[in-house]
């Protein structure tokens, strides 16, 4: 199984849990009495955010899409903030919050893409050789070929 099947796979189960969670709470009231709507949204919210930031910072692709999936999964954990407003987070306590999940949503793309270019050009690698140097070995190479 390919890693990218699996994030497709728990992103789905993901779905389907908050779907039966969901579902049990308005077949069985009583037994989920704490759990409404907005509990179920922060924490499937949530934990797809942290889904896409651990996606973002340990996939092998390059810089610009690791740097989009944490952002979506700073999107996704702000979406689960908001769900909680009211519940458990103060109005005045909102705003602070997601300033600190996008500064850190920012130090992580930082970090994930490690400084570097990702689109490096061929002349700017060690021991490149340009189109006149190239020619010349070639020339020279012939040179010993035929003599």
């Amino acid at each position: 199984m390919s890693k990218k099947i699996l994030f497709k796979v728990l992103v789905a189960l993901l779905f389907v849990a908050a779907a039966v969670v969901w579902l049990l709470s308005v077949l069985m009231p009583e037994e989920f009495e704490n759990i409404n709507l907005a509990w179920i949204i922060a924490a499937f919210a949530g934990v797809l955010g942290l889904m896409f930031i651990l996606r973002g910072l340990f996939s092998k692709t390059i810089g610009p899409a690791k740097k989009f999936y944490i952002i979506l999964g700073a999107v996704f954990i702000i979406a689960g903030v908001l769900a909680l407003v009211g519940t458990i987070i103060d109005d005045k306590l909102v705003l602070p919050v997601i300033a600190v999940v996008i500064t850190a949503a920012a130090l992580l793309c930082v970090l994930a893409v490690g400084g570097k270019k990702w689109d490096s050009a061929d002349n700017e690698k060690v021991g490149y050789k340009n189109y006149y140097e190239r020619k010349k070995e070639e020339e020279e190479r012939k040179a010993k070929e035929n003599k």
